[in-house]
């Protein structure tokens, strides 16, 4: 007679063996889940941090290094081959009396010169405005020349020299920096704007509770030079010329200062 394997005992045995088998791979599960967690190289970690926009200053006045002179002889006269004559006889004049003063050559340049027809104005009504007519009565010629110097302290006696040789028009005078001089205050500003940029990023973010953790990008905005010219001289044809005076007060020019600025954009990453 066969044995009966579906009895109360074995059917005990196999349930018994059955959980104990769902139990092993349960733990084996957890087991493995935990040490998953526990392996940073098998997480994906977001982190964003915040972003913080500073603008950083800089600024200082400088001395300029550099003068830029114009000076004109104009002439009048009723030919134009005559205007023209005068105008560089009193032109040569200018040039040799400023080469005796120390203006180097290569620091003169013509920069105008116009020869212009000056017509007849006749006026019939005086209600009316004045009538130019097609007669030619005279010629004016007008030569320019820019004086271009590193040296500021005999720009006084080269006016004063110009006009006694025949300058009768000073239409410009300007100050500014050479090039060299520019860059050095401007790379020097460059790291004051980014230094002022650092400390305004670490208040903000102090007082926020948080603290600049990094730079996520930078704009230079660059340095401006904010000229400051003293009064520019202007001198009428009538009260110069070549019968000026040889003595009297000097011409009062001064330099000044120019004011340069420099910025820089930057935002910071904060956390």
């Amino acid at each position: 007679m066969s044995e009966d394997i579906t009895g109360p005992m074995n059917i005990g045995l196999i349930a018994s063996t059955i959980i104990a088998f769902v139990a092993l791979v349960m733990l084996l599960s957890s087991f493995d889940n935990s040490a998953y967690a526990q392996d940073p190289t098998n997480q994906s970690v977001s982190v964003n941090n915040s972003t913080l926009y500073v603008v950083g200053d800089a600024q200082t006045m400088v001395k300029p290094d550099k003068v830029t002179l114009s000076l004109s002889v104009e002439t009048t006269n009723m030919t134009a081959d005559e205007a023209l004559n005068a105008n560089s006889e009193a032109m040569n004049n200018t040039l040799e009396a400023l080469k005796e003063t120390g203006v180097l050559e290569n620091e003169t340049s013509t920069s105008f010169f116009d020869i212009s027809p000056n017509y007849n104005v006749t006026q019939e009504d005086e209600d009316l405005p004045p009538i130019e007519t097609r007669d030619i009565v005279s010629y004016t010629v007008t030569n320019s020349i820019t004086i271009d110097s590193f040296n500021l302290l005999n720009v006084s006696q080269w006016i004063d020299t110009a006009v006694q040789a025949g300058v009768n028009d000073v239409s410009s005078i300007s100050f500014s920096l050479s090039d060299e001089k520019s860059e050095l205050i401007k790379n020097d500003l460059l790291k004051q704007a980014v230094e002022d940029a650092q400390n305004k990023a670490n208040i903000a973010a102090s007082a926020l509770g948080l603290k600049v953790v990094g730079v996520e990008s930078v704009n230079i905005e660059g340095a401006d030079e904010i000229p400051l010219y003293p009064p520019q001289p202007y001198f009428a044809e009538e009260t110069l010329g070549a019968a000026a005076p040889e003595a009297g007060p000097s011409t009062p020019i001064i330099p000044g200062e120019q004011q340069v600025t420099s910025s820089v954009s930057i935002v910071f990453l904060i956390g």
